[in-house]
This record gives structure tokens, C-alpha cells and sequence, in this order.
């Protein structure tokens, strides 16, 4: 009996001091307000990922104080703002550049509505009507930045080429093959002259593209792959338009991607503000 009351004692008295020192502690409010004047140093010195994590911390471990909280939600949300608006700024800037890019490389291309209802873009030294009887890789581009190249054989007799092969000294490229299909893979003849055009979309060039933009200098000879075969030295200015038109698509690219950014970040100011 002696032993059970001298237990309950020492229970007692360690309940007591655990109490003392919980109250001796510094309070739920107390503990917000020196979280929230850390966060607004921080905020000020422009450490803002550091002063979010604080201000997170008041707002996830001491709910209850609505004065820190509500305070912790206006500075996270002026720092948000803050972000967006150097985000907005650094896009727009970007913009410009890439705008100023677009317009030195649009001398080379004219605009055209009249294959489709996308707008293509036709390099001055490909024009169609210039380039209807010979045989040659043409350059496809839309303002969208899709880029694709084509073969395109003349001649006095359907050689059924579904592939290409460019080459120059012992390096080559050769595409993937393209079945007839009356649309990528088609044919016709008119008075005894033959056409052929196989489009190579969607990455069935294989590195063609690439390969004639790295070496525009360079003589790269074309190999029309098919039950005939014929081979062409490519014009320099076929060379060129391919060129132009795969650093154009990147530019394009480029914008679209921006102008998404943009809208994204305007459309959060919205939210935020």
C-alpha cells in the first residue's frame, strides 16, 4: 500500500511539471508572429523560396491564429505576384527577340493561302511555278512551324522511287520508305511527262533535313531510290531554302511556345490579383 501511494506521487509529479513546462512555452500566436516577422525579413532581403517556406509553415502548423495566417496568405501572395510579373517580363523580352529573328528569315519566304487552309510559307527560290519541271528536294513549311521535305522526280518515265538517300564523300542519309498511297507517295503523267512527289512527314526523312543544313557548302549529291534510280547534284539554293526553312520552323516553334508561356502567366496574375 506504501509502495502504490509513492507511484501515484511521482505520477503526479511529473504530470505537474510537464504542465509547468508547456506553459512556460512560447504560445500558438507567439510562434507565428516571430515565423511571420522571419518571413518578412527574408521576403525583404528578396529571398522569396525561403520566406514561402515559412510562410507555409504558419499557415499548415498554426491554423487557428487567423490574424498570421491571413497576413501569411497576403505576403505569399505578393510574392507569387511578384514572380509572375518578372516571369511576364522575361517572356515578353524573349518575344521580341524571337520576333526579330522571324522577320530577318521572312525575306526569304512569302505567304500562302492557296494549298490548303493553313498558311504555308514558300521560299522565294522554290516557287512552284519555277520549279515545275525539274527535279529536286523541296522545302515545306506552315506558320504553325511544321516542316517536312519532298522529292520531287521529272522525267520521261516513272522510275517508282519511294526513298532518297543524300550523300557527299562517304557520309549519307537515307530516308525511311514511303509507300504509294495517291497522297505522300503519288505519281501522274501529262503528254508524255512523268511526275513523281513522295513527302517525308513526320520524321521519315531520318536526318536528311538535318544533314543538308549542316552542309549547305558542300556538293551533296541525291539519290532517287526506287525500281529505277536517279540521281541529281543539288542546287545551292535548293540547299539553302531546306536550310532556311528548318531554322524558320524552330523560330516558330519557339513563339508559339512563348505566347503559350504568356497566356499561362497572365492568366495566374488574373487568379492572383
Amino acid at each position: 500500500m506504501h509502495i502504490q501511494v509513492n507511484n501515484n506521487i511521482n505520477w503526479l509529479t511529473v504530470s505537474v511539471l510537464l504542465l509547468l513546462l508547456a506553459a512556460c512555452g512560447p504560445s500558438a500566436e507567439q510562434i507565428a508572429k516571430e515565423k511571420f516577422d522571419r518571413a518578412q525579413k527574408l521576403f525583404t532581403r528578396e529571398l522569396h523560396n525561403d520566406a514561402k517556406l515559412v510562410l507555409d509553415s504558419i499557415i499548415e502548423q498554426t491554423p487557428n491564429e487567423i490574424e498570421y495566417v491571413t497576413r501569411a496568405e497576403d505576403l505569399l501572395r505578393t510574392i507569387k505576384i511578384g514572380e509572375q510579373e518578372r516571369n511576364l517580363a522575361f517572356f515578353d523580352s524573349a518575344l521580341v527577340k524571337k520576333e526579330e529573328e522571324l522577320k530577318v528569315l521572312m525575306k526569304n519566304f512569302t505567304v500562302s493561302k492557296d494549298y490548303g487552309p493553313k498558311e504555308i510559307l514558300i521560299h522565294k527560290r522554290q516557287r512552284p511555278q519555277n520549279s515545275y519541271s525539274r527535279t529536286y528536294l523541296r522545302a515545306h513549311l506552315n506558320m504553325d512551324g511544321d516542316f517536312y521535305i519532298s522529292s520531287r522526280y521529272v522525267g520521261n518515265k516513272y522510275i517508282y522511287h519511294n526513298k532518297i538517300k543524300v550523300y557527299n564523300q562517304g557520309q549519307s542519309v537515307t530516308s525511311s520508305e514511303v509507300q504509294e498511297d495517291g497522297f505522300d507517295n503519288r505519281k501522274f503523267e501529262d503528254q508524255g511527262t512523268y511526275w513523281e512527289v513522295v513527302n517525308y512527314k513526320h520524321g521519315a526523312d531520318n536526318g536528311i533535313i538535318d544533314f543538308i543544313a549542316q552542309n549547305v557548302d558542300k556538293p551533296l549529291k541525291v539519290h532517287f531510290m526506287g525500281k529505277g534510280n536517279y540521281y541529281i547534284v543539288m542546287e545551292k539554293f535548293d540547299k539553302e531554302a531546306i536550310s532556311d526553312g528548318y531554322e524558320m520552323a524552330f523560330v516558330l516553334k519557339d513563339i508559339a511556345k512563348i505566347k503559350t508561356e504568356i497566356a499561362n502567366v497572365k492568366q495566374e496574375l488574373n487568379r492572383l490579383k
